[in-house]
């Protein structure tokens, strides 16, 4: 049985997370040797039954564009800290089928591209987005436009940089099509403050793979900077065991010119990585991250790092026991 809540709030994230985290610069100084947790909220106020009206709001722990982590008292560096911020608030329209409008404090649409070749996953900007999902008419199954701000990446609360909404210095078009049922593609033009980025990717799923003990998921993402010119890439492959362990590998190259706001575990450089992740039940998982960086002519923040991480999916352990 829906909860009567249901008719007004769908809420859509509720991640509560503990990491123990790693990291070491190519000149073998240790930056970080810390335990820190993280807290994600996010949901829908919608203004009618069907949810076509709605305010999103998403909070969420970390005080910069790259960063959903606080810092506990325990290691280094020292110092503890607890703050959620509300850094996305925007009000959507869908007036027809296929039509969304979007305005106010946005997260940033990525496509098949991850947050190591496009921006983090905790970053935002403010400004006007639509999206039109009609692929007999546009031949793909997504199309969208946002223009806003990108910018302000250590004032991370929304309430601070909405002065910002009206300024553009960031345009984005992309477009996402599925082929079948095993290919999903993407491809944008971004430019942010004169600077064009175009990026591209692909995910093939092939489950079948998986009985002749491949992959059964292959990703490749890469991006080429027109201003400054540089070219960037990551390629992984994702196989699940036994249902409960997923296992997954890859290789990232980005330029030292990236700009610091795609993945803080990634940043810049060459290096190959492994993330690791075990469902232990009742929507608690753990999660192991390694990367080590490889044959970079430059000085890296992280030359290498570890993470473990325990994940606990509040939000779907409530809806399970239907207590939502």
């Amino acid at each position: 049985m829906l909860s009567p809540l249901s008719r007004w709030i769908d809420m859509q994230t509720g991640i509560l997370r503990a990491r123990f985290k790693y990291l070491e610069t190519s000149t073998g100084a240790v930056t970080n040797d810390q335990v820190q947790h993280s807290e994600q909220i996010k949901g829908r106020v919608k203004l009618d039954a069907p949810g076509a009206y709605a305010v999103t709001f998403g909070l969420s722990t970390g005080d910069t564009f790259v960063r959903s982590w606080n810092n506990t008292a325990i290691g280094t560096p020292n110092g503890y800290t607890s703050n959620l911020f509300l850094k996305q608030l925007f009000g959507s329209a869908a007036p027809v089928t296929g039509l969304e409008i979007q305005a106010g404090g946005l997260g940033i649409v990525r496509g098949e591209n991850s947050e190591i070749t496009s921006y983090d996953n905790d970053g935002y900007l403010v400004g006007e987005r639509v999206s039109v999902k009609r692929p007999r008419t546009f031949h793909v199954d997504e199309l969208s436009v946002t223009l806003g701000y990108l910018g302000d990446s250590k004032t991370v609360s929304l309430w601070p940089r909405i002065h910002r909404f009206g300024e553009i210095n960031y345009y984005q078009v992309l477009a996402a099509k599925r082929f079948g049922s095993h290919v999903a593609s993407s491809a944008d033009i971004t430019t942010v403050a004169g600077a064009t980025t175009a990026r591209n990717a692909f995910t093939l799923n092939v489950p079948e793979l998986a009985e002749l003990h491949g992959p059964s998921t292959v990703r490749f993402e890469q991006y080429a900077r027109f201003n400054d010119p540089a070219y960037g890439y990551s390629i992984s492959a994702e196989r699940v065991l036994a249902t409960r362990f997923t296992l997954t590998g890859g290789l990232a190259d980005i330029d030292k010119n990236y700009g610091g706001l795609n993945a803080d575990r990634f940043d810049v450089g060459r290096r190959w990585f492994t993330i690791d992740t075990i469902a232990i039940g009742h929507e608690l998982s753990v999660q192991f991250f390694y990367h080590h960086s490889l044959s970079n002519a430059y000085v890296l923040r992280n030359r290498q790092g570890f993470e473990t991480v325990l994940i606990y999916n509040l939000l779907k352990d409530l809806r399970n026991s239907r207590v939502l």
